[in-house]
């Protein structure tokens, strides 16, 4: 089974820690992994404009990968950039972390929180939440505020913020579950998971890249494929990409 991971970003200019600890969530997964970044589009995500900047790379990148005999697409991004037009661009299933992850926390706590590292993107999982008709599982949505350059690579203050946000939340609410709103945020997850244990805090952690990952394995593996009437076919796009008239 092959699955690629797909961030829509540019690749960053210095050590790409990002796909390293991408990498290492994914060991334990029976599967061989590929991983892509876009080559025209914004640096990071943090508005519409920027996922519809990324969009038209990351879409050519999805077919590509269906053309090379990947068996499954994660878009490595909280926003789920483009999902709805990448899965109906190609057969595989193709996953977005924050859908995968707010279906998959509501099985397990009756109300969650996600954790982000801008104030400026709170208001998207608040959409997808709403979109997906879990609004009243969602108890808050609350920024670290942490430049986005200086998440990926495992540092002590990204370890130190999120646990003092997800104290402070689940002593005024009574929260037990809590998103990781940035998969980069996934790079210092154990520390955070032993730290949650050190200090007998009782919450669940959903890491939504690993989640995604495993959920793009499972669904290979059951055959599971994209519904052709929710998810049709973009006959022009296809025909204009073959050289068809």
């Amino acid at each position: 089974m092959k699955i690629a991971i797909i961030s829509p970003i540019l690749a960053p200019k210095t050590e790409d820690y990002r796909t390293g600890y991408r990498r290492r969530d994914c060991e334990s997964i029976p599967a061989e992994f590929e991983f892509h970044y876009i080559d025209q589009g914004p640096a990071m995500i943090l508005n519409a404009y920027d996922d519809a900047y990324a969009a038209p790379d990351l879409i050519r990148k999805t077919v590509d990968c269906e053309s090379r005999g990947m068996d499954a697409v994660v878009i490595n991004c909280s926003a789920d950039t483009a999902l709805r037009a990448c899965r109906e661009a190609v057969s595989i299933p193709v996953i977005g972390p924050t859908e995968s992850t707010m279906l998959y926390a509501s099985q397990f706590v009756d109300h969650f929180s996600v954790l982000t590292f801008s104030e400026r993107i709170n208001s998207r999982f608040e959409r997808i939440a709403f979109d997906l008709g879990v609004s009243h599982r969602l108890t808050c949505v609350s920024s670290v505020e942490i430049a986005f350059e200086h998440l990926s690579g495992g540092a002590t203050d990204v370890v130190d913020a999120l646990y003092e946000k997800i104290a402070g939340i689940a002593e005024k609410t009574g929260c037990d579950g809590y998103i990781l709103g940035c998969t980069d945020f996934e790079d210092v997850a154990p520390e955070l998971s032993e730290r949650l244990r050190q200090q007998n805090l009782n919450v669940v952690l959903f890491k939504p890249f690993e989640i995604s990952a495993y959920q793009a394995y499972m669904s290979v593996a059951m055959g599971l494929k994209t519904g052709k009437n929710s998810y049709p076919t973009p006959q022009v796009y296809f025909q204009t990409s073959k050289g068809g008239k």
